[in-house]
């Protein structure tokens, strides 16, 4: 993350060598997207990560993984949560493209995530979700809510936590653009409407186990070395008592983990959790450990009802919270707790008064547990290596040892040497036998224990204890190099992979050819049949036509649109972003049916749903939308055999995404190239369905709703018919003024979002970008003709939600 404090170079090598020696693989994070200029460098690090001896790199970018792919195909590729995949078919496609491992959405149930165990080994990567740590509120990669506020992605390890912020849900009429008027805060009792409580799989750990997940992953990141250290320490026991049978939830342990950090623990999506079990809306940060609540509060003396195990000791940290003001009262613990009854007694000055809530925040008990396992030496105990020794010892002869190192996955690796000492015949006591295999069976501080030992002594050789000691710490400290080295590729498939980045190099130095300058195609996003009738009647060249019910009756509405009477273009069925259980399946099966009517093609988020449709209907059109994330030219030309179009990130600037564009020219121009131009950009899909917060008395139908933040901004709030939240960005995208730029570089189809604005919105902004358009002259750049843009942009003005904003395109993406 870019805040965080992350290794250098060299500290990671250090630290996967670190690992190796204690039988630990490493994976390194390379998840965020990546612009067309930090290719060079990219590629650089990633034949670094490779000759340092990474076991994996987790990925985001399909241009990445691409390029990966191509310059350390040994190196082991990870699809992170980031990519969003929810289904069977992201599964497989993830496959397809050379992955060996997927991390699951933290969004899917139990019998979702059993559908994938039932592909077939062969056909599907490893399978790892997270079990405990924070919880994001919307889907991993598709969240630009950070971005759009304040220019700080997610997608870049930027992320500013807007979701950690206090809002309120708001009501009122739409009028003839959508947009809310006469908004009314809902009364609500709690401000955090966005922050999820922290997930806790401990208890259910041994239901997780049942299935064959390649991993368990632990949200470590931006913590202390001492909460890291307990959460880990907590899981491993459980697995290890799993393992042997003897595994049973310890709540001391859970509590272990709440005083370590927790904003209320949950089962996640995963066990069935929603609504209150899911989320933390009554506060954000840590929480700590509820101890119970506060009896009486006498001057000196506290006394409180327990609803814990854990009872704090001496130099633990507590706050008292008042549950109805939100007001805390912190103190340190500086003798011992009474136990009296069904109470507990601090008889110290705390401020605290009676109704408060009592939390431990800070255990000492704690932190001397994990200093204890941060400062223990050698291998951690729990993964030496075993290492089987022959020693050979005969007179006239330098000492040689040779080590077999069994290493994790299976093989065997052997070391040799010798030593410089030369043993002489014993002038008194020799050395015994018994003392050479106990000098040399001390591992000390190394990452080995000895297994076979084989000794080779005709006896009556004197080997001072020094000289054992010290041929003993060179055969290990040799043996540790060793499997260092092992754990790295060879010098020739380094030198293979210098060669494929450095021609890389010289490919992207290269200045490619400019595209032509062309007037783009106009599309637009609708929800609705009578949306779609006005923006093609208003001259649009598609329509993106999301229907508002698919999820329930999937192609229904778009057999309706096809072709409607009196208006000429193209109808394209724009699935869901994140698409519902089983959408899919029942969406390809009425394809080819909706295709002999007419329809045009198929927009879609995921490369697994494309590839499906590919698989359904090979001829058919396939678009890909805003939630692909495309950020470089590798990525277009990564999706190429999928889709015959793709849209840019709304993230990129308008030096990106011409730069961008001009590549994909000379890589791939057989895939058009799209970009939003208008309306208010999806900032978040979440599983969470908002609107069940509004109380009954709230409940109108003509009722739209929104979240208002603590400058007064109203963020769009629209529930969609399988239950997730879609909250739009305050202000509206408009890049009317860019429209020659945009020609310039070779855009193929500019897009509006009018979904949730009505037919009116619909209509007026695709007749207003359709005279941009038809301005040929400006469009194209000549010279001293009339600019069209103030008028038509006081046309915007009057239909626009929050007013306009050129976004990212103008200002770009935060970078420091």
């Amino acid at each position: 993350r870019t805040f965080a404090p992350n290794f250098t170079d060299e500290e990671l090598a250090a630290a996967i060598g670190y690992a190796h020696l204690r039988g630990v693989r490493v994976y390194v994070t390379v998840n965020t997207l990546v612009h067309d200029r930090e290719l060079p460098a990219l590629a650089h690090y990633l034949v670094m990560l490779y000759g340092i001896g990474a076991d994996a790199i987790l990925l985001q970018d399909a241009g990445v993984a691409a390029l990966a792919r191509e310059i350390v195909p040994d190196l082991p590729r990870h699809a992170s949560t980031q990519c969003t995949i929810t289904d069977r078919d992201g599964v497989i496609r993830a496959h397809e493209a050379g992955f060996e491992r997927v991390v699951l959405a933290r969004e899917l149930g139990m019998a979702e995530v059993d559908s994938l165990f039932a592909i077939p080994e062969s056909e599907r990567p490893g399978i790892e979700i997270f079990v405990h740590g924070a919880l994001c509120y919307a889907y991993s990669g598709q969240c630009l809510l950070s971005s759009v506020i304040g220019g700080r992605s997610g997608n870049r390890g930027m992320c500013a936590q807007p979701c950690r912020k206090p809002y309120a849900l708001v009501s009122g009429k739409p009028d003839r653009f959508g947009r809310i008027h006469g908004e009314e805060r809902l009364a609500l009792e709690d401000s955090y409407l966005l922050s999820t409580r922290d997930l806790c799989l401990y208890p259910n750990l041994g239901e997780v186990l049942k299935r064959p997940f390649a991993a368990l992953k632990i949200e470590g990141r931006m913590r202390s070395p001492d909460y890291v250290a307990i959460v880990v320490s907590r899981y491993r026991t459980a697995l290890d008592g799993l393992a042997t049978g003897s595994f049973t939830p310890r709540q001391e342990d859970r509590e272990d983990l709440e005083v370590a950090f927790s904003r209320g623990f949950s089962t996640g999506y995963l066990f069935g959790d929603r609504g209150p079990a899911l989320m933390g809306r009554c506060r954000p940060g840590n929480r700590g450990l509820y101890l119970g609540s506060v009896e009486s509060g006498r001057s000196g003396e506290l006394r409180i009802i327990p609803a814990a195990r854990t009872v704090p000791g001496p130099g633990d940290g507590l706050v008292g919270r008042d549950p109805g003001t939100g007001e805390e009262q912190g103190f340190i613990l500086r003798g011992t707790v009474e136990q009296t009854g069904r109470e507990l007694v601090v008889r110290q000055q705390t401020g605290c008064r009676r109704g408060m809530e009592l939390y431990l925040t800070r255990s000492a008990r704690l932190e001397r547990e994990a200093a204890a396992i941060l400062q223990a030496p050698g291998p951690v105990g729990r993964f030496p290596l075993t290492i089987d020794i022959t020693l050979l010892v005969e007179p006239g002869l330098p000492l040689l040892i040779s080590g077999s190192i069994r290493v994790p996955g299976g093989s065997i690796l052997m070391v040799r040497h010798e030593g410089a000492f030369v043993p002489e015949p014993a002038r008194e006591r020799p050395t015994t036998g018994e003392e050479i295999s106990r000098q040399i069976r001390k591992t000390g501080e190394s990452a080995f224990r000895v297994g076979e030992f084989s000794l080779t002594y005709p006896g009556g050789l004197f080997i001072p204890v020094g000289r054992l000691n010290s041929f003993r710490r060179e055969f290990l400290d040799l043996s540790q190099q060793a499997l260092i080295a092992a754990r790295r590729p060879a010098a020739d498939l380094m030198q293979k992979a210098e060669a494929r980045m450095e021609e890389l190099a010289g490919m992207l130095a290269q200045t490619p050819p400019c595209r032509r300058r062309t007037v783009p195609q106009l599309a637009v996003i609708s929800d609705d049949l009578e949306s779609t009738t006005a923006a093609l009647a208003a001259g649009c060249n598609q329509v993106l036509f999301e229907p508002a019910d698919d999820c329930l009756s999937p192609g229904a509405a778009i057999a309706a649109a096809l072709r409607p009477p009196g208006a000429a273009g193209r109808i394209v069925w724009k699935w869901p972003q994140v698409p519902p259980p089983g959408f899919t399946p029942r969406a390809c099966s009425v394809l080819p049916g909706l295709h002999d009517a007419g329809l045009a093609g198929v927009m879609v988020d995921g490369p697994g749903a494309a590839a499906t449709i590919r698989r359904t209907l090979p001829c058919l059109e396939v678009t890909g939308g805003p939630g692909l994330n495309i950020f470089n030219h590798l990525a277009i030309r990564a999706y190429r055999d999928l889709f015959t179009g793709v849209t840019l990130s709304p993230e990129l600037s308008s030096r990106d995404s011409a730069e961008l564009l001009q590549r994909a020219a000379g890589t791939c121009p057989g895939v058009k190239t799209g970009m939003l131009v208008q309306g208010n950009l999806e900032a978040m899909v979440t599983a969470d369905n908002l609107l069940d917060l509004v109380p009954d008395g709230d409940r109108r139908g003509n009722h739209r709703f929104g979240l208002l933040d603590a400058t007064g901004r109203i963020f769009p709030v629209h529930v969609d018919c399988s239950g997730k939240s879609h909250i739009a960005n305050a202000s509206e995208l408009c890049l009317l003024d860019y429209l020659p730029d945009l020609a310039a570089s070779g855009v193929d189809f500019l897009i509006i979002d009018a979904r949730n604005r009505g037919p009116d919105y619909a209509g007026l902004m695709t007749a207003v970008y359709r005279e941009a358009l038809d301005a040929t002259a400006w469009i194209t750049g000549r010279p001293g003709v009339p600019d069209p843009v103030p008028g038509l942009k006081e046309r915007i003005r009057e239909m626009a939600r929050g007013g306009i904003t050129a976004g990212h395109f103008v200002r770009g993406l935060a970078e420091e």
